[in-house]
């Protein structure tokens, strides 16, 4: 495009440029015998019809433009009247971060006869930034000397927004914005690395909400996930340029200071964070609020501070007069509660006091039953109900999952088999599989025995498997999942869009299903358009993979994953975790109704 005279028309009309390329259309074979008229219009209306913006520019001083197509109106709403008469207007056009280079490749263009290639964007005159591809070649006569510039404008918008939505899946936690875990321990050993020897420390601190089960529990999910939103930007509005803050998981999140020159500023910021995370946040009317318990940690070995910071963190919860521990080697005393707990989770399954629940997942356009997930359940004998996130992460770390995995195994197989003797055709039940079971050679001849066991068609059986499961995969589990599709069994990615999976991995790995997470979902009804929501399910569908929506639990998430494209759902809008599903039909007039909202 122009450089110094934006994009317009020659006010000649087509001139030489436009007549050279057109004359040498008419000298090719077949089309000698057509008019030059019939030739010109010809041209036109490919260039016309052409899904981009096809430009021609002279090499001379001022780069002035020749011809510029019509599709440039509806790609930036400027009219070709408008860049014919505006000789600025193409420099004035061009995103204020891209200007300066965007200008000098252009003058290297014309200058140096070589072809441009670029990409860059474009602000619009409603104030759209629209990204575009820049190709041209120098055109020669046929003694070889230079005639001008051909190019073209190719509108990549869609692709790059797609790439940073991507970008933007893999590195930030999608409910509160904040560094999710991986991107975070790559800030993390980036601050300690960067440390200079002898210079002040680094800290790490660990954020755990107090009693946040409760909000859950008394006002739902959905406040659930809008005070973690809120206590996410206030986190990041408090700590300060250069440090990293990050959710973690669940309710715990994390702040790395590079570097403090005394305990006590960590301290005070520690206090900072407390004092802000505990001013009331409104929902619906009400206030809420919430307390943390912050453990820090000092040092320049990135596993020693995570595992001390964890541990003060801990401690810091018997002292909610202060609200924060740092770490103390002589006191702190995780390893000693941790083995308890391991303890107690080996003898759980001797004393029967594990069961499972099961939840419906079905399909939205017959609106019938076509799965019933296994959901682990502990009765402690003495905390009662603990819940699956305060106990299936330290089976994992200690490996008890292997066998508490295969006893759920055993009990979803023995339900599906249930399913069929009382004619419950095409039901299948779905069991999650964590790393450690994948890891384990014998896993993949360890289902195939179970579905022999109960005459269990490997057909109605599918394996959940979540991001973090494929993010630290190796050929080792590639093969085991090879296996058991080999076997027959179907295999889910369970709550898709949390922050590990790529594009590579759903290539990579043989998944049939994917189950895209609740934080998509939970703002749907309020969101005027469901942007990444879309794109996940627009993504799954080019890869033939059947869509199930998790945290159904309103009647207008239903209606919208359903329009958007999703095949199946899950939530309390469909039903709660219960230990004998006695039904496989959903009848709408039930569903829709307010007895069944209730609660959720």
């Amino acid at each position: 495009m122009a450089v110094n005279h934006g994009l317009k028309e020659s006010n000649a009309g087509p001139d030489t440029a436009e007549m050279a390329a057109q004359e040498d259309l008419a000298s090719k074979p077949g089309v000698r015998s057509l008019g030059h008229e019939e030739v010109s219009r010809r041209y036109r209306t490919l260039v016309e019809q052409l899904p981009l913006v096809i430009y021609i520019d002279e090499l001379d001083a001022s780069s002035s433009n020749i011809f510029t197509s019509k599709q440039i109106e509806p790609l930036l709403g400027y009219s070709v009247e408008e860049w014919a008469s505006d000789k600025d207007l193409f420099v004035r056009t061009l995103h204020p971060d891209d200007r300066d280079r965007v200008l000098a490749a252009h003058a290297d263009s014309h200058a140096m006869l070589t072809p441009l290639s670029l990409e860059y964007r474009l602000v619009a005159r409603d104030g759209r930034v629209v990204s575009v591809r820049d190709e041209a070649v120098v055109v020669h006569d046929d003694s070889g000397s230079p005639l001008y510039l051909h190019g073209y404008l190719l509108d990549v918008t869609v692709e790059r927004e797609t790439q940073e939505q991507l970008r933007s899946l893999a590195l930030f936690d999608p409910l509160t914005q904040l560094a999710n875990r991986a991107f975070f321990q790559e800030q993390f050993h980036q601050a300690v690395a960067t440390r200079k020897e002898g210079q002040s420390r680094t800290v790490l601190m660990f954020i755990d909400l107090n009693e946040f089960k409760t909000i859950n529990d008394r006002w739902g999910h959905d406040a659930g996930d809008r005070v973690l939103q809120t206590l996410g930007r206030r986190i990041q509005e408090t700590v300060r340029a250069g440090d990293a803050a990050a959710r973690m998981g669940g309710d715990e999140f994390a702040v790395v200071l590079p570097a403090v020159d005394d305990p006590a500023e960590a301290a005070r910021a520690a206090e900072r964070l407390l004092e802000r995370i505990r001013q009331p946040i409104e929902i619906d009317g009400e206030h809420l609020c919430v307390t943390a318990s912050i453990g820090i940690s000092l040092g320049d070995d990135v596993d020693a501070m995570l595992k001390e910071a964890d541990a003060a963190m801990y401690r810091s919860k018997t002292q909610q007069d202060v609200g924060y521990a740092f770490y103390d080697a002589a006191v702190d005393s995780a390893a000693v509660q941790r083995s308890r707990r391991v303890a107690e989770l080996r003898d759980a399954l001797t004393r029967s006091e594990f069961r499972v629940d099961y939840q419906p997942i079905v399909a939205l356009q017959e609106h019938k039953i076509t799965t019933y997930e296994a959901l682990l359940r502990w009765e402690h004998p003495r905390e009662g109900l603990v819940a699956p996130l305060d106990f299936i992460p330290l089976a994992e770390e200690s490996g008890l999952i292997v066998q508490i995995g295969t006893w759920v195994l055993e009990q979803a197989c023995a339900f599906g088999a249930q399913l069929i003797s009382e004619g419950r055709e095409g039901i299948r039940v779905a069991v999650n599989v964590s790393a450690r079971q994948l890891q384990d050679d014998e896993f993949a001849h360890r289902v195939a025995e179970c579905l022999d066991a109960h005459d269990l068609p490997p057909d109605r059986l599918t394996l959940e498997i979540t991001e973090s499961v494929l993010l630290a995969a190796g050929d080792h589990v590639q093969r085991q999942l090879e296996s058991l599709k080999t076997l027959g069994v179907m295999l889910a990615l369970d709550d898709f869009g949390t922050g590990y999976a790529s594009l590579a991995y759903l290539q990579r790995f043989p998944v049939d299903i994917l189950k895209i997470d609740r934080t998509f979902t939970a703002q749907i009804a309020s969101t005027a358009e469901p942007v990444l929501l879309k794109g996940i399910i627009e993504l799954g569908s080019a890869l033939g993979l059947t869509l199930i929506a998790e945290g159904i639990e309103t009647i207008e998430q239903h209606q919208i994953v359903q329009q958007l494209g999703c095949h199946g759902a899950q939530g309390f809008y469909f039903g709660y975790p219960e230990r004998i599903p006695v039904t496989d039909l959903l009848v709408p007039a039930i569903v829709a109704s307010p007895a069944h909202d209730a609660g959720k």
